[in-house]
């Protein structure tokens, strides 16, 4: 059952622009999650738009596009807007070509090498951290000595762990964690949720104001607070991370067992 305030309820009528997370909100390990293709054709039907922004980094486009292929449901690739592209286009625009090290997957890399960089095993400009399935020793241990030189230290994003069918597992805050503790330095720049530039980004492309923008995640420390440093309206959605017995601080406008329950109310 939805919660939500008489307020709350007057606030969703005047949004435009949904900004969806994907894992434990729309799908999970590629699969849809309840009440997706519902909440998708209620807001197509009441002319209004939606847009995914992730903190998955290791995921490109293409793949998100694949793993959405639905009958049921139409998704471009102007609705997607990532973590990983946000850092590698932002490390572009204000440093230039530079030679990276990249932990993380390979799709990872391939999106920093169309944003105009260079991955290097040795001697980088720049060390990115992101979530890798792939992690070993020697990433790690090649990782702290370049942090320990003094190179850029950069995160895709904060997020300690990603959801999965079988359970929460290590996502990018968790790599860089043991980074930190064997160099003792802090990431030099950390993107994705909850900073609000992305999500500012996303509203000025689509030509709305606070007031019609709403976030909907199923995470309280990167969706929901994205939502609050921004000032727009926040749903969580407990199909993901987040349970009831965890909201303390941080406190969304409105709690859906699922994104289609959401759907019930959009005019």
């Amino acid at each position: 059952m939805t919660i939500i305030t008489d307020d709350a309820l007057e606030k969703l009528k005047k949004v435009r622009l949904f900004v969806l997370d994907i894992d434990g909100t729309f799908s999970l390990s590629g699969k849809l999650l309840p009440g997706s293709i519902s909440f998708a054709k209620k807001v197509k039907n009441a002319n209004k738009k939606f847009v995914f922004l992730t903190n998955n980094s290791n995921k490109s486009i293409e793949t998100y596009l694949k793993e959405f292929s639905n009958d049921k449901i139409k998704i471009s690739a102007s609705q997607i807007f990532t973590a990983g592209i946000e850092t590698a286009e932002y490390l572009y625009e204000k440093f230039g070509p530079k030679k990276i090290y990249i932990v993380g997957n390979n799709e990872i890399k391939d999106i920093f090498k169309k944003a105009g960089h260079t991955i290097v095993e040795n001697n980088p400009d720049i060390v990115v951290v992101t979530f890798d399935t792939t992690l070993n020793y020697e990433k790690l241990a090649k990782a702290s000595i370049y942090v320990s030189k003094g190179k850029l230290f950069v995160l895709t994003n904060p997020d300690l762990n990603c959801p999965s069918e079988i359970g929460p597992i290590p996502d990018t805050g968790a790599i860089a964690s043991i980074i930190t503790k064997t160099t003792g330095k802090k990431p030099d720049i950390v993107f994705g949720k909850p900073d609000p530039l992305i999500l500012e980004m996303i509203m000025k492309k689509h030509n709305v104001t606070k007031d019609e923008t709403c976030v909907i995640g199923d995470r309280l420390y990167t969706d929901i607070l994205l939502g609050k440093r921004a000032e727009v309206l926040t749903v969580l959605v407990l199909t993901g991370e987040a349970k009831k017995e965890d909201i303390t601080n941080i406190k969304p406008d409105i709690i859906a067992n699922d994104i289609g329950e959401i759907s019930e109310h959009i005019r």
